[in-house]
């Protein structure tokens, strides 16, 4: 059995099923948290130097507001929980972030997955995803996607969630290849 979904697999579906006798293909829940939770991602990459961007986590709508204050601009306002693609918002002004705090905490826009959130140093480049298959110990690499992000021309709207791929991408060159492996891949099986 195959299981792709987020939510069952955050929620440990594949546990259950194993527990049940049956040969499941998927993460077990202390792993599905990798995605489940970006705030547990982000201190799991921080706590083992993993290469990640700056950010800080709040649990309050407050807390966020004050920090945002004196915050660098443009900056990244993530739901902690999954939110279907869609939970993440780049805000470039300090009112697009207020703004943001207030459609992630506290109008719910995407549920409870918005009761924590992460503020995320604002990175400018290409973004390349690698999946790959991990049994533990050993990994085995995909090949590279890179995603359509954003919506509209000049990638002036929101994140889509799903507008597409297209594979390989031309930006994961062996250089970038080597250093993942390295410092990216085998750190975060390791951690």
């Amino acid at each position: 059995m195959v299981v792709g979904p987020d939510d069952p697999l955050a929620g440990g579906i594949v546990d259950v099923l194993e527990a049940r006798g049956l040969k499941v293909f998927g993460p077990r829940k202390n792993a599905a948290i990798l995605e489940g939770s970006k705030a547990f991602s982000k201190d799991l990459m921080k706590k083992y130097n993993i290469p990640t961007a700056g950010y800080e986590t709040f649990d309050s709508p407050e807390a966020a507001l004050q920090y945002l204050e004196t915050a660098p601009v443009p900056i990244v306002l993530k739901a902690d929980g999954l939110a279907l693609g869609k939970g993440v918002l780049i805000c470039n002004t300090r009112e697009e972030a207020r703004e943001g705090v207030k459609t992630l905490m506290l109008d719910k826009q995407f549920g409870a997955a918005g009761d924590r959130i992460v503020a995320e140093e604002f990175m400018t480049g290409r973004e390349v995803s690698v999946l790959s298959f991990v049994d533990g110990d050993t990994i085995r690499i995909m090949t590279s996607a890179q995603d359509h992000k954003r919506a509209r021309d000049g990638d002036e709207g929101l994140n889509t969630g799903g507008m597409g791929t297209f594979s390989p991408s031309p930006f994961y060159t062996e250089e970038v290849d080597a250093f993942c492996r390295r410092h990216i891949y085998q750190a975060t099986v390791d951690a």
